[in-house]
C-alpha cells in the first residue's frame, strides 16, 4: 500500500498540473482539493480558506490524515500542520518544494527569482495589479534583490517564451529556462503522508 493511501491532500493550485500528472501516471494515490494560488496575495484569506477546508475534511471523515501541499504561506501554517493527523510538504515556498532544498538554496543565493508555470502567465497581474510595481519602480525593486528570472519548466505546459521575454524587459532582468523533474515534489508528498500517519 502506498504511504498516501487513505489521505486527503489540500494543495495550492500552483501544483495542479504536476500533481495531476503524478496521479495520471499512477505514482501518486492521493485525492486532492486545490485552492486558488492567488490566495497567497492575501494571506489572511488563504488562512481562512485553509481553516474552512481542513474543518470540512475533519467533519466529513473524522481521523482522516491530511497532507498540506504548501510552503510557509500564511501566519498560522504551523498551527494547521501541528493538528493531529496533519503534515505539510517540506519547503518555505512552492519553488523549494519543486526544486528540493539544496538546488533551491543554491539558486536563491545566486540571486534567482523563480517563476512557476501558473504564476508566469499571471506575472503582470501579480506585479502591477497586486503589488503596484510599475516601470522604473519595478526594475529598481527587482534589480536590488535579484540577478535573473528562472522559469521552472516541469514539462507539462508549453514554455511561454513571449511572456517571459515581456517579464524580462519589464523587470530589467535576464531570464532562463530550467527543466525540472517532479521527483522532489513526489518525494515531499510521500514524506508528508508518512509523517501524517505518525502525527496522531
Amino acid at each position: 500500500m502506498s504511504p498516501e493511501a487513505g489521505h486527503l491532500c489540500i494543495s495550492c493550485s500552483i501544483f495542479r498540473k504536476e500533481i495531476e500528472a503524478l496521479q495520471a501516471s499512477g505514482r501518486l494515490d492521493l485525492p486532492v482539493e486545490f485552492l486558488n494560488s492567488m490566495l497567497h496575495l492575501v494571506p489572511a484569506r488563504l488562512e481562512t480558506r485553509l481553516q474552512e477546508v481542513l474543518g470540512a475534511a475533519r467533519t466529513g471523515e473524522p481521523g482522516r490524515e491530511v497532507v498540506l501541499a504548501y510552503g510557509d504561506c500564511c501566519g498560522h501554517m504551523d498551527t494547521f500542520e501541528s493538528e493531529p493527523g496533519t503534515a505539510r510538504t517540506e519547503g518555505i515556498n512552492c519553488c523549494e518544494i519543486i526544486l528540493g532544498r539544496e538546488t533551491y538554496r543554491r539558486l536563491r543565493k545566486e540571486g534567482a527569482f523563480f517563476l512557476m508555470p501558473e504564476w508566469a502567465l499571471s506575472w503582470k497581474q501579480v506585479f502591477v495589479s497586486q503589488l503596484g510595481l510599475l516601470g522604473p519602480c519595478a526594475r529598481t525593486f527587482m534589480q536590488e534583490l535579484h540577478t535573473r528570472l528562472i522559469y521552472l519548466d516541469t514539462g507539462l505546459l508549453p514554455v511561454p517564451h513571449e511572456t517571459l521575454q515581456e517579464a524580462s524587459e519589464f523587470l530589467g532582468l535576464p531570464f532562463e529556462i530550467l527543466p525540472v523533474t517532479l521527483e522532489p515534489l513526489l518525494a515531499s508528498l510521500h514524506r508528508a503522508a508518512l509523517s501524517a500517519n505518525h502525527h496522531d
